[in-house]
């Protein structure tokens, strides 16, 4: 069974009904994989839709989403990981937005492959990354 933390460029792509991701995750959540976000990924979610033309389908497409899938915490112990992770990225001179320095602590904390199209995850250490829009 592999656990997946969907970025918010896999997010708002697999909530757009995009091809491939959309089939894709709805055929190995099928069995036993599991899919979820991150709390700093819906908030990012939330602000699109706040901010689109189609606010209302927009949300109502978050909530049915959010039914579906996990939302992985971000506790204490998540809290550390992110500082440890900012600290190590800018140690390597390599560091990344904080956001996703919060989004790289949910998927390291809890040993999840973190679906991204954005390349600075993987300098990362201990991140497991997989682009499916590529």
């Amino acid at each position: 069974m592999t656990d997946y933390l969907l970025d918010t460029n896999h997010a708002s792509r697999f909530l757009a009904g995009a091809e491939p991701i959309t089939g894709r995750i709805k055929a190995l959540a099928s069995g036993e994989h599991r899919f979820g976000i991150a709390i700093t990924v819906l908030g990012e979610l939330y602000f699109a839709a706040y901010a689109s033309q189609r606010r209302a389908a927009n949300l109502q497409a978050i909530r049915a989403f959010l039914a579906d899938v996990i939302l992985w915490p971000f506790d204490s112990a998540t809290a550390e990981e992110f500082g440890r992770i900012l600290a190590e990225q800018k140690a390597k001179g390599r560091p990344i937005p904080p956001l996703d320095a919060q989004i790289a602590a949910v998927a390291r904390r809890h040993d999840l492959v973190l679906l991204t199209a954005d390349r600075h995850f993987a300098f990362v250490t201990g991140v497991v990354v997989e682009n499916w829009l590529a």
